[in-house]
C-alpha cells in the first residue's frame, strides 16, 4: 500500500457529521462537518430524522474534497465512528418506519424496569455487557412492540444510523462488532446475537444485521451515493466502531488498563480489557473494540448537554450570544472556591445511566443558600460530573490494572476549568493531547490498520504534544470530603419515592 495514501474518517454525531481527511502520520489534511437537530417530540423523546443524518453524511464526505485540497484518488479507504445505542425500523423496501431512536431518549424505562422485574438485574449483563436501561436498543424495541405493534410487526430490519448510512455504499446490511455490542442484544464474548436477548423482544435475527469485526474491508459499491466523487475503483470501506469505544483508540489509550474520559454532549469514562469484562452489580458496560479488545466502563449522560441548559438560561436572562453565556459561566466558576461553598448539584436532568442506572434520580439542588449564586450552581454542576466519573473510575479499578495517568478528549476537554477539576478530584494526572479529535481519529487508525499499514493501534508517527495538569494536595483534600457527601445524597435521593 502506498505510504501516501489517505483515510477519510467519518463521525456521525448527535449534533452534527464530520469527515476528515487522515494521512498516516495522523495530520488532519481537509474537514468538513455538517450540523442537524435533534428532535424532542414530547419529553424523554429524542429523535433524528434518519434521512437527513445520511445525506449529511453523504454531503459531508463531497464537501471534503470540494476545496480541491484532497485528492479523491489518494483514499485508500473510508472508516466510520457513529453514535451509539440508536434503532431504526425499516421497512421492506428499507425505508423508515420510525425516526432514529437516539441514546438520549427515555421512552422505555418502564419496559427496561419490566424486564428487570421480571428476570433480575443481571438477567442477560454477563453475556451482552449492558446493564438493562432504557438506553439500550433491546429496552426501546421493547417500547416498540408494546405500543406501536403495526410497525413492529411489519418492520423488516432494525437498524442502528451507522448501518442505514453505510448499506447503500457497501451494499449489503451489516454491522461492526462495536456498534452490535451496545445494542444489549449481542453476546461480547463470541461476537454473535445473543438468542435469549433477540428472544426476550421477539426480534428474528434476520431482521439483525450481520455481525462483522470493524477492520473487515468492504467494497464501495459502483453506484454508491459517492460514486461521482473520483474516488479510486479499489478504495475500501471499514465500519469502523463506536464513537466511544474509538475515543481511547484516538486519544492514544489504546493499550489494556489504559483510560479515557471523553466529554461532550454526554460523558464516558473507558478503560481498554483483553478480556470481556462484568461486575456483579452491573455498574458498568463492557463492548467490544476489536475483534480482540474490549473497552469497559460508563456513561455519564448529564455532561455538555446539561451546561449548556445553565448557560442557555444565562444567556436569555442577560439578552447575549450562547458564547458570551460560556465565557461568563467559565470566568465565574473559574473564581469560585473548590466545592462550590458546600452546595450540591445532582446533574441529572436527563436519565440516570453510569453509574448508578437509576431512572428515579432526578435534577437537584441541595444545600441552597442567600449566598450562592450561578457561579456557585455551575462549578457544583461540573463537581457533579466529576464526582460521577471518580466512582465509575474506582469500578473499573476493582476489575482491572489500570494505568494512572488519564487521557481526556472531547469538547469540554478544551474548558478552562474542567482538566485541573477532574485531576483534584480523581487524585490522578490528566493529559489532554492537543490533537483532540478522539473518536474520528480512533475510525481513522482502524482504517489504517485495516489496510494493513499499521502494525498497532496507533498513527505512524502520532504527536506527543499535550497539556498535563496534576491535581492539588488542598484541593483534592477539599473535593475528597465534598465527595462523600455527594454520594450520601445520591443514595438518599435514590431511596426517596417521589415520582
Amino acid at each position: 500500500m502506498n505510504s501516501e495514501a489517505l483515510v477519510v474518517a467519518v463521525d456521525i454525531g448527535t449534533s452534527s457529521v464530520r469527515a476528515m481527511a487522515f494521512d498516516i502520520e495522523g495530520r488532519i489534511l481537509e474537514r468538513a462537518q455538517i450540523v442537524y437537530p435533534v428532535i424532542r417530540p414530547r419529553p424523554d423523546f429524542e429523535e433524528q430524522d434518519p434521512l437527513l443524518v445520511r445525506n449529511s453524511t453523504y454531503d459531508a464526505i463531497s464537501r471534503l474534497f470540494s476545496s480541491g485540497t484532497v485528492d479523491p484518488a489518494r483514499v485508500a479507504a473510508l472508516s466510520f465512528s457513529s453514535q451509539l445505542y440508536s434503532i431504526i425500523a425499516l421497512d421492506a423496501a428499507a425505508n423508515p418506519l420510525t425516526n432514529s431512536i437516539l441514546w438520549s431518549d427515555g421512552r422505555s424505562e418502564a419496559q427496561a424496569s419490566a424486564i428487570k422485574e421480571a428476570h433480575g438485574p443481571l438477567w442477560l449483563y454477563p453475556a451482552t455487557g449492558c446493564p438493562m436501561n432504557s438506553i439500550f436498543p433491546i429496552a426501546k424495541l421493547a417500547w416498540l412492540r408494546e405500543t406501536q405493534p403495526e410497525i413492529f410487526r411489519s418492520a423488516r430490519r432494525f437498524v442502528s444510523i451507522k448501518e442505514f448510512v453505510t448499506a447503500p455504499l457497501i451494499g449489503e446490511w451489516a454491522v461492526d462488532y462495536s456498534m452490535a455490542s451496545a445494542s444489549g442484544l449481542f453476546d461480547i464474548a463470541v461476537h454473535r446475537w445473543a438468542p435469549a436477548a433477540i428472544e426476550a423482544v421477539s426480534v428474528d435475527s434476520s431482521k439483525l444485521s450481520t455481525p462483522v469485526s470493524g477492520t473487515r474491508a468492504f467494497s464501495l459499491m459502483a453506484n454508491s451515493p459517492l460514486s461521482n466523487l473520483g474516488l479510486a475503483r479499489d478504495v475500501r470501506i471499514f465500519l469502523g466502531a463506536g464513537d466511544g469505544p474509538l475515543a481511547n483508540i484516538g486519544s492514544g489509550a489504546s493499550r489494556i488498563g489504559a483510560i479515557n474520559i471523553d466529554l461532550g454532549t454526554s460523558g464516558a469514562a473507558r478503560c481498554i480489557a483483553g478480556a470481556p469484562t462484568t461486575d456483579g452489580d452491573a455498574s458498568l458496560w463492557c463492548f467490544c473494540l476489536t475483534d480482540k479488545l474490549w473497552a469497559y466502563g460508563g456513561i455519564v449522560t448529564n455532561v455538555g448537554n446539561s451546561y449548556q441548559w445553565l448557560a442557555s438560561i444565562v444567556a436569555e436572562l442577560t439578552n447575549t450570544g450562547i458564547d458570551e453565556a460560556y465565557e461568563l459561566l467559565n470566568t465565574r466558576v473559574a473564581a469560585t472556591h473548590a466545592g462550590s461553598e458546600g452546595l450540591l448539584f445532582m446533574p441529572y436532568l436527563r436519565k440516570a445511566r453510569s453509574p448508578y442506572w437509576d431512572e428515579k434520580l432526578r435534577g437537584t439542588l441541595y444545600g441552597l443558600r442567600p449566598d450562592h449564586g450561578i457561579a456557585h450552581i455551575a462549578r457544583s454542576l461540573l463537581e457533579a460530573v466529576a464526582y460521577d466519573l471518580k466512582t465509575i473510575i474506582g469500578l473499573m479499578d476493582k476489575r482491572i490494572s489500570t494505568v494512572p495517568k488519564i487521557l481526556l478528549t472531547g469538547g469540554l476537554s478544551r474548558s478552562p476549568v474542567i482538566p485541573l477539576l477532574l485531576a483534584d478530584v480523581l487524585d490522578r494526572e490528566i493529559i489532554v493531547p492537543h490533537q483532540n479529535e478522539g473518536s474520528i481519529a480512533g475510525a481513522a487508525i482502524l482504517g489504517f490498520a485495516g489496510l494493513g499499514m499499521i502494525n498497532e493501534l496507533k498513527f505512524a508517527q502520532p504527536s506527543d504534544a499535550q497539556t498535563s495538569f496534576a491535581p492539588d494536595d488542598v484541593r483534592k483534600a477539599k473535593y475528597r470530603d465534598h465527595y462523600h457527601h455527594y454520594l450520601q445524597l445520591v443514595e438518599a435521593l435514590r431511596g426517596a419515592n417521589l415520582t
